[in-house]
């Protein structure tokens, strides 16, 4: 080790190590962007429906392409809900999620549109109605092998009162080969006030708006008041809608003490692009906006914006701009 510092020591000065790190927001190459689950909190047997956002350097649709196939799946395993709610350690249980096991769930597109994928709630219906059936556990806890019974009042109490984050797995193939593989987690809950997603972005260049809030497709931001139009190699501002305390939501946790606390929301904004530079990745109130400078060549370029609101919930949208 001692005998190569001063040979990268040299590389590095001469800059002949040329290292080179791709900015988030610069879209490069095949990128899961977004994912999506409808509702973020599923009640007790709700459908969750799960969307995602794959993009190429081009700016195209991935899931839209013929040769692309999206595949979705879920482990909902005992294992799983356990680990999910924080209470895997000293536990022995195993779940059954490799490929044609019991516990993992094959998510259907059937009716849906190929970015998309649901999974049934009678899914997870049976696996959370055996954990809740009382058992040998006395005291009218059930009777979980691998998890003791203090575990298990304590999986009782996290269910009943925050819920059960599970995780989806989203596979990308191009011609039968792997691209890209995502995760999303959400939650199964039991509570009468399950959070929700946030509404359909909306934002300016430069103080002029665009939204995908009217009655299109959610997931296009259209301009509000024309064509936006912006000269290359130009520095436009963009700033989201300072109208996050409407949407914004609360939440319960478990601190460290063991007590339900109500957690708020927090809204982040990604940006995306396929050519030019973004001052911010990621930008969040106070400074929720950030700068796009413009490509040089002129042409039609794709922006995106998505949104997350530090739990569960999150939203997207593309606009098309001209650069002239």
């Amino acid at each position: 080790m001692r005998r190569l510092l001063p040979v990268l020591c040299v590389l590095l000065s001469t800059g002949c190590l040329d290292i080179d790190f791709d900015s988030p927001h610069l879209i490069q190459y095949e990128r899961i962007i977004g994912l999506r689950a409808e509702p973020p909190e599923a009640q007790f047997g709700e459908d969750v429906v799960f969307t995602a956002l794959v993009v190429d350097e081009t700016g195209a649709n991935l899931a839209m392409e013929p040769d692309v196939e999206l595949r979705w799946s879920v482990c909902v395993s005992l294992a799983a809900i356990v680990r999910g709610a924080g209470l895997g350690a000293g536990s022995d249980l195993e779940d059954d999620c490799r490929e044609g096991g019991d516990d993992l769930v094959r998510l259907s597109a059937e009716g849906l549109p190929p970015d998309s994928a649901r999974l049934p709630g009678a899914a997870v219906v049976a696996v959370i109605a055996e954990l809740m059936a009382p058992g040998g556990g006395g005291g009218g806890l059930p009777s979980i092998p691998g998890l003791d019974p203090g575990s298990a009042r304590s999986l009782l109490t996290v269910i009943a009162e925050v819920g059960v984050p599970l995780s989806v797995r989203l596979e990308v193939y191009r011609q039968g080969e792997l691209i890209q593989t995502g995760f999303k987690r959400f939650a199964i809950v039991m509570r009468e006030d399950p959070t929700t997603n946030p509404p359909p972005p909306r934002f300016a260049f430069d103080g002029a708006f665009v939204s995908a809030r009217g009655e299109g497709d959610p997931t296009r931001c259209v301009p509000e008041e024309g064509p936006i139009v912006l000269d290359a190699g130009a520095e436009i501002a963009l700033d989201p809608d300072d109208d996050e305390e409407a949407w914004l939501e609360t939440y319960p946790v478990f601190n460290f003490d063991g007590e339900v606390q109500e957690n708020e929301e927090s809204a982040y904004y990604s940006w995306f692009v396929t050519a030019g530079s973004m001052a911010d990745d990621i930008t969040q109130r106070p400074e929720d906006d950030t700068a796009w400078t413009t490509p040089e060549e002129p042409g039609t370029y794709p922006l995106w914006l998505v949104v997350r609101d530090g739990h569960l919930g999150m939203s997207w949208c593309q606009v098309d701009v001209e650069v002239r």
